[in-house]
């Protein structure tokens, strides 16, 4: 009888532990993206600017030129919010442990997964057609 009930609590501690780790390792995956997208943070800054002082000293340009800088811009300042926004409210599992139960921090934690993958996927797009536009007028470093 002793050894099922030590049987019982090592199987639940097990189990609590495996749902802890399994938080740990969402909480990791997530900052992974996180760190590899938030260096482009300056490039994004970047090019805004230089699409910005384009459109505002060029008189070369086309209006429809300056209409998909203008677009271009706000494309990437978009990107570059949703990731000041996202590391604004983003609560680590570590806080949420006194108030949350595990599969509570572990859905929420499924859920910033998403949302900092779809910033990402943005990240790296606004970024690849920044460069080209980049290129095409010829806008140094």
């Amino acid at each position: 009888m002793v050894c099922a009930r030590i049987l019982i609590v090592f199987l639940v501690l097990n189990l609590f532990s495996c749902q802890n780790n399994d938080a740990e390792v969402l909480h990791n995956q997530i900052m992974d993206i996180h760190d590899e997208v938030m260096p482009k943070t300056g490039e994004i800054a970047y090019l805004y600017l230089a699409f910005r002082k384009k459109v505002e000293t060029d008189s070369t340009i086309s209006l429809d030129q300056k209409m998909e800088l203008l677009k271009q811009a706000d494309d990437l300042e978009k990107a570059e919010d949703e990731m000041m926004v996202w590391m604004n409210d983003y609560i680590s599992p570590q806080k949420m442990k006194s108030s949350k139960n595990n599969n509570q921090i572990i859905s929420y934690l499924q859920e910033q997964k998403k949302i900092i993958s779809n910033i990402k996927v943005h990240t790296d797009a606004s970024l690849a057609s920044g460069k080209k536009w980049k290129e095409m007028f010829s806008i140094n470093n």
